[in-house]
């Protein structure tokens, strides 16, 4: 008996090929956190230059001594100092041919394209201005170290009553808050994990949780203790930047008033760039960005350095 020829799959595997759907999807991705803290911006610059110099006076040491009814006070000088801001180009671009463009499967490939361009800008500008940041400000260590690798996971572990220690060291050195009468620390996720859960100094249980109307800072989860509390998978992890070879260090940035500066010559923009290749096939598209990001008050930034439960993770 003949066997029936089956036309299949198999037998037609050029017919059968696969399908992709056409929308396309974008990496995971975090806002904007630490832009948000540069206060600071020149407001009343003399002119054009390649640095901003921000002025500070000295404040006058405070005089205690009774006056002579007789003897004329001695004058005692003015004093005065410089935080220079030096500005320098950021920018990235891609290069798009006509033939990509043109047989792309994805639906809306220039959108698409001009999203993942916009999002470099976004997050080259963060690393930009977290490295800022940690290159100032007044460093501090869990209470108990004097070093970071000193720090152990799962023991050095930040706490409610740690971020009450540093405001009230802040705010002994008259350091003011950064909005109304509350500090902002940004931490990383697995600090903020360990604060949650802290309930022998009050952790979670204290956080006020955001009504209707409130204003919130982009990644904030919550605010206590005079402090407005936000999330940012930037914040720097040292990995194993602690006693072991397993335990990563955490940044905590502590803001109070004026800690921060962003000085702009060319704010940061989308440039689509000429075509001018011979036969126009060549598109490119970038951002570019000339400004500086810079710590402005050392004492108004503490850098709180801990260990986390979630390090090695």
């Amino acid at each position: 008996m003949a066997v029936d020829a089956f036309s299949g799959t198999t037998a037609l595997a050029d017919q059968v090929v696969s399908a992709y759907d056409r929308s396309a999807y974008f990496a995971l991705r975090d806002n904007a956190v630490f832009d948000q803290f540069a206060k600071v911006k020149p407001g009343n610059v003399t002119s054009p230059g390649s640095s901003v110099a921000f002025l500070f006076w000295g404040d006058l040491t405070a005089a205690t001594a009774t006056l002579s009814e007789t003897v004329d006070t001695d004058a005692v000088a003015l004093s005065d100092s410089l935080v220079t801001v030096t500005p320098q180009e950021y920018g990235n671009a891609v290069l798009l041919s006509i033939k990509v463009r043109s047989t792309s499967f994805a639906l809306g490939f220039d959108s698409d394209v001009a999203n993942v361009v916009a999002y470099n800008l976004l997050d080259s500008l963060e690393t930009v201005a977290e490295i800022a940041l940690t290159a100032g400000g007044t460093v501090a260590y869990h209470s108990g170290a004097t070093d970071e690798d000193q720090l152990i996971t799962g023991t050095d572990v930040m706490t409610m009553n740690e971020i009450r220690r540093q405001v009230a060291i802040a705010r002994k050195a008259s350091v003011q808050p950064f909005a109304g009468e509350r500090f902002a620390a940004v931490m990383n996720p697995d600090v903020a994990y360990d604060l949650m859960i802290d309930t022998a100094t009050g952790g979670w249980g204290n956080f006020h949780i955001r009504q209707d109307g409130e204003p919130w800072y982009n990644g904030q989860v919550g605010r206590a203790a005079g402090v407005d509390f936000i999330e940012s998978p930037r914040a720097r992890i040292n990995l194993t930047g602690g006693t072991g070879s397993t335990d990563d260090t955490y940044t905590t940035y502590i803001f109070g008033n004026e800690s921060f500066a962003k000085a702009e010559v060319i704010p940061p923009h989308i440039v689509p760039g000429p075509v001018t290749d011979k036969l126009m096939r060549f598109m490119p598209l970038g951002w570019h960005a000339y400004m500086a990001y810079s710590v402005l008050r050392t004492a108004s930034l503490r850098r709180l350095i801990t260990a986390a439960n979630l390090g090695g993770t």
